[in-house]
């Protein structure tokens, strides 16, 4: 696609997010386009924003660079750096090439490992580049398993039809287990209001998962990421202490939540109080299940 042709249909869209961010999203559509045609196309798993921004069908929750968890492939600088210049080579005769600009390590916390890479998109014979980041996490279990997604593109190259992508993507459980994970760990301090949006998004799922799978994810991703803090009664004792702390917080309540929602129309219906309440059935699920496990070892 030609970058007029891009800027024609960014002008079509009925939605209040940014120039630059559907720029960034067709970028993003056509860097996974070469990740499903590469032979890396098993060792990168899609997590964050952009998945549930397609998942839920709510464009606006797409962030301006794309979550990744990286397994089975050796993790050092040379590996991943030659893994981004092959699916960068891809041409898929869609007038655009990528440059990988830059990597860097990004272990968080001195927890677990990672890479952020900077990519550049060029169009073809035009002076015209879109770049964003991509985040590449490593370590963390995925449960039950990641599985095969299909994705619309939002920008198709055929104007006949509606074109899709396939990729390896987190499975709901997993990417509610990580959310949970950060709000029970960053307790008040936390002001990513957007986590607590997606939680209440994957809670209302229509899709069905058990308490078990539930548990199971989250049991996977605390353990990961808190190797010095065993899953035991204090620690769940701790974490409902921390709920009722963030949801009689006023900076959270009354400020963070309130300003997140003034330019997102779709969380403009939603309590802050009823996401942590709904938060707090989903943990005390979760403590039913580790009760019975419990019980059955005694």
């Amino acid at each position: 696609m030609k970058s007029n042709r891009l800027k024609d249909l960014i002008k079509t869209q009925n939605s209040k997010i940014s120039f630059e961010e559907y720029r960034i999203r067709y970028a993003t559509e056509r860097f996974l386009l070469r990740l499903q045609d590469s032979e890396y196309k098993d060792n990168v798993v899609i997590k964050g924003g952009f998945l549930l921004g397609t998942i839920f069908k709510i464009e606006q929750r797409t962030t301006k660079d794309l979550d990744t968890s990286l397994r089975d492939i050796e993790v050092d600088r040379k590996n991943i750096t030659e893994m981004l210049e092959t699916i960068s080579d891809i041409d898929l005769n869609d007038n655009v090439k990528f440059e990988l600009l830059k990597l860097v390590d990004s272990q968080q916390n001195h927890v677990y490992a990672g890479f952020r890479a900077k990519l550049k998109m060029n169009f073809s014979d035009e002076n015209s580049n879109i770049c964003f980041d991509l985040d590449l996490g490593v370590g963390d279990k995925i449960t039950p398993s990641a599985q095969i997604t299909e994705i619309p593109l939002l920008f198709n190259e055929k104007n006949e039809k509606q074109e899709t992508l396939a990729i390896y993507a987190y499975p709901l459980e997993t990417t509610l287990a990580e959310k949970a994970e950060i709000v029970l760990d960053l307790g008040v301090k936390n002001s990513r209001m957007k986590d607590f949006y997606d939680i209440h998004l994957i809670l209302n799922s229509p899709n069905e998962t058990s308490s078990v799978k539930l548990y199971e994810a989250f049991e996977n991703t605390w353990n990961f990421r808190h190797k010095d803090k065993i899953i035991d009664e204090e620690l769940f004792e701790d974490w409902f202490f921390i709920i009722d702390e963030i949801s009689s917080s006023k900076e959270i309540n009354g400020k963070y939540w309130k300003n997140y929602t003034l330019d997102r129309e779709y969380t403009q219906s939603l309590e802050f109080s009823d996401i942590m309440h709904q938060f707090k059935e989903y943990l005390t699920e979760l403590h039913n299940v580790y009760r019975k496990i419990t019980q059955r070892k005694i």
